[in-house]
């Protein structure tokens, strides 16, 4: 199965380096980005698109005729870090902040949630999406983060980074669970 996850466009908390939270909308400049790109979604078998607002407003600018609403693909909830920059976060939160960052698999932060129920979501819709050959996800960095890792062979948990690519860019791989493979990160979208 091909899985090409189309990352968000870019929000105001996404600007100022804060953590979203499920309504957060789009920035009006990549509203306009988004509904000027050429983007053809009819080649794939199945779209799938997080409820999240920044979601379901990048298919709506680019014109996704169909998509399924799928909660397995939303960012990992940040609980109390919503709305909040990583500074703030480390101001207000020291302990619970340098456990966050260690991206250890099974903390999850006050009212949040946890890197491995994160993969564990993820993993569950690659399983049941399997049935297609082309899939689209419209989603967010987590999701892109558990497959470009798997793909590069590199631990799901730990580390210093986030894989998620920039805001509406492309991932694309290819996947026979459980073995994915990276077919390209970080693709642009083709603006008219």
């Amino acid at each position: 199965m091909r899985v090409v996850c189309l990352r968000h466009g870019a929000t105001e908390g996404n600007v100022v380096g804060r953590f979203n939270g499920p309504d957060d909308p789009l920035t009006v400049p990549e509203r306009e980005y988004l509904s000027a790109a050429r983007f053809d979604a009819t080649p794939f078998d199945a779209v799938y698109c997080s409820p999240y607002r920044r979601a379901v407003e990048t298919a709506q600018c680019l014109r996704v005729p169909r998509w399924m609403p799928e909660p397995r693909i939303v960012e990992r909830r940040f609980g109390i870090f919503e709305g909040l920059t990583a500074a703030e976060c480390a101001a207000r939160y020291p302990d619970a902040f340098a456990q966050f960052r260690a991206f250890d698999a099974d903390y999850a932060m006050p009212n949040g949630e946890s890197r491995a129920q994160n993969f564990a979501r993820v993993v569950d819709w690659v399983r049941e999406a399997a049935v297609a050959q082309r899939v689209l996800a419209i989603t967010h960095g987590g999701t892109i983060d558990f497959l470009y890792r798997l793909a590069a062979g590199i631990a799901l948990h730990g580390g210093d980074r986030i894989y998620s690519g920039d805001n509406a860019t492309l991932a694309i791989f290819d996947i026979d669970w459980p073995n994915v493979r990276l077919v390209d990160f970080d693709a642009p979208l083709d603006v008219g």
